[in-house]
């Protein structure tokens, strides 16, 4: 079972750890007497499915033997207005470039990474609006696609 630890370092600011000893900070907004000296834990969470949605669409493009150069992931929250603000939509984009990126092949490694591979996703998918779209090369693709699931 994963364990992590989170430490207060004073004011608003908190240190998690993993088993590791892979660190990161996280501090309130200056709202909350926050002082910018870490991420925000809601924009953690936004993170989290980058990274794992990443990791996870990356690792299946790379068994499918589809070669990128690179691989960047926009991610965007929408939270509701009322405590406990929870994020209500998620906009996710994941840009890659590369010689040869068959759209398809990307939207069926898209497919297994969210109906599938990624936990954050599939956990946040329950409280979440979660919208994707990706660019290969400029050209950008919708995810749900009719089209694309044939």
């Amino acid at each position: 079972m994963p364990r992590v630890k989170v430490n207060w370092e004073g004011n608003m600011k908190f240190v998690g750890e993993d088993e590791t000893g892979q660190t990161v900070s996280m501090d309130a907004s200056e709202v909350y007497g926050g002082a910018g000296q870490g991420v925000r834990p809601m924009e953690m969470m936004l993170m989290a499915l980058g990274g794992c949605t990443g990791i996870e669409l990356a690792h299946i493009i790379k068994k499918m033997r589809i070669q990128f150069d690179s691989l960047n992931i926009e991610v965007k929250g929408e939270r509701s207005g009322d405590h406990p603000k929870i994020f209500k939509a998620i906009e996710v984009v994941y840009k890659f470039t590369g010689p040869d990126l068959p759209p398809t092949k990307v939207y069926r490694a898209l497919k297994l990474t969210d109906e599938t591979y990624c936990s954050v996703s599939n956990m946040l998918n329950k409280a979440a609006y979660m919208q994707y779209s990706f660019e290969l090369n400029g050209s950008r693709y919708s995810y749900p696609d009719p089209e694309m699931e044939r």
